[in-house]
């Protein structure tokens, strides 16, 4: 169908989802993005014009470099700003603040935007690299509130003027909070953000140092933060921690509720085996563990885990397998029980075999694999011929893996593998087909159903084997019925 005889309702449902995801390519930043919809023909022109939903993104993106000198310049840009807020008519709004102007252009910007889109139809609100309260006191009237706001991210800005106002007079309706990197000490937390954590569920805070984090409300059962110096810790069920830290820091809190949990480990400064407490996570789902120190792994006690992903920061490649390696060869290593695994960085042969082995049960297996043919032919040769190339050896050398025969791939029913490049993602589509048909071919008779190939531009290619199966069929009957014809024709 051509996209010019699309239902009314179905293009307009696909320009609000064009509008609301303009990316951050300038050429398409919005509103001028939604200029651009609005130019490709009168019936795209009308509908973009006519639906407030479609301009309900703001973006106040204004720069003092911009305007130095350019009076007339900050006049257009000013214009265009009070044009599209009038297109949002009554419309909830979900604003987006970067913008370093000095006290009397940003006093103009606050005035044009109180006018058209007042607090209280503003639903969502990220600040980014701004100081509010240089100049929002001086524009903000006393009858301003956020009745509608149900989320705010601030991020390296300072809001102490600002946040006091939208702590007064935020709702019932806010739900999310995030503040990965303002400076603000504890008590302004505690005496500026009372009425906000009261509200929200979701809460991501910034680093407090040494002090201790403001005691939390226990409806808050997602947090984000750089330490666990918390008072109270058993009503959180998803954590992560954005910080380096050791695994004795967890030992201090009872953690019953915590479902997911993604860390990243440090490594101790002595070479001693680790001898801790055991850290128990009785209800635990989901665990990330980055910065490719897994030795950790061995003092948490949890159930059989849905899904255990391993990355490995700022680690060098070889650094992580022998992290991973240690951890796995440990007798104490307890989560093979897990569903499924993802592992984000290229293992070196000897260590992906040892990672099927000791996940023989897993469903689904996640590899990452580096720029090179030697990578991704390296993930067929251990997964479908058992074997892997001895680092003894050298590149050219194999050494057999016996008695594995029914140990690989006993149970996984899908791979993927995550690229760690993008280059031909789109050109080798029929090089990744014929790499994962190959696959298929050479594991017969086993579970495995879907392999999917993903890389960093968010290109995906998957072949399930039952569609690899179907096309084989068709293109064997596609050419018995052309040997037919072209006999009939002689």
């Amino acid at each position: 169908m051509n996209i010019s005889n699309l239902p009314t309702e179905l293009l307009l449902q696909i320009l609000k989802e064009a509008a609301r995801n303009p990316g951050w390519d300038e050429a398409t930043h919005s509103p001028a993005g939604r200029r651009v919809l609005s130019a490709v023909c009168f019936r795209w022109r009308d509908i973009v014009l006519n639906t407030a939903e479609i301009w309900s993104l703001v973006r106040v993106h204004l720069e003092k470099t911009r305007y130095s000198g350019k009076e007339s310049t900050f006049e257009k840009a000013l214009a265009a700003l009070e044009l599209d807020l009038s297109r949002t008519r009554s419309q909830l709004l979900d604003v987006y603040w970067n913008s370093r102007l000095d006290l009397a252009h940003a006093k103009r910007v606050f005035q044009v935007v109180m006018e058209r889109a007042p607090f209280c139809r503003w639903r969502s609100l990220e600040i980014y690299n701004d100081s509010w309260d240089s100049y929002s006191l001086h524009a903000i009237r006393s009858e301003e509130r956020f009745y509608n706001l149900e989320s705010l991210r601030v991020r390296w800005c300072q809001v102490n003027g600002f946040l006091p106002l939208i702590n007064r007079t935020v709702s019932s309706n806010f739900r999310f909070f995030y503040d990965k990197d303002s400076i603000l000490a504890t008590k302004l937390y505690e005496s500026d953000m009372n009425n906000i954590i009261s509200r929200t569920t979701e809460l991501t805070l910034p680093d407090f140092g040494h002090n201790p984090i403001p005691p939390l409300p226990p409806h808050i059962t997602r947090l984000s933060v750089c330490s666990v110096n918390l008072r109270e810790a058993s009503h959180v069920q998803h954590l992560k921690v954005r910080s380096p830290l050791s695994i004795s820091q967890f030992v201090d809190h009872k953690w019953s509720s915590l479902v997911s949990l993604d860390v990243w480990f440090t490594k101790p400064r002595s070479s001693r085996p680790l001898q801790q407490q055991l850290v128990l996570l009785p209800r635990l789902q989901t665990l990330i563990v980055s910065g490719g120190y897994f030795e950790p792994i061995l003092n948490i006690s949890t159930p059989p885990l849905d899904r255990l992903r391993l990355e490995r920061g700022h680690e060098n490649v070889k650094g992580a397998n022998s992290s991973l390696s240690n951890t796995l060869s440990h007798p104490s290593f307890s989560l093979i029980s897990t569903k499924k695994l993802e592992i984000s960085f290229p293992l070196l042969p000897a260590v992906l075999t040892t990672v099927i082995i000791h996940f023989s049960s897993i469903g689904s297996l996640g590899l990452g694999l580096d720029n090179s043919y030697d990578g991704w032919e390296l993930v067929r040769h251990v997964i479908c011929e058992k074997r892997y190339l001895g680092e003894a050896g050298g590149a050219g050398g194999t050494t057999s893996v016996a008695g594995l025969e029914d140990i690989f791939l006993a149970q996984i029913e899908t791979l993927e593998l995550q690229m760690s490049w993008n280059n031909g993602g789109i050109a080798l589509k029929d090089t990744w087909k014929a790499y994962m048909a190959r696959i298929f071919d050479d594991t017969r008779g086993k579970q495995l159903a879907m392999i999917r190939c993903s890389w960093p531009n968010g290109a995906i290619r998957q072949l399930t084997r039952s569609d690899l199966e179907e096309s084989r069929m068709k293109d064997e009957t596609d050419g018995m019925k052309q040997e037919e014809e072209e006999a009939s024709a002689l």
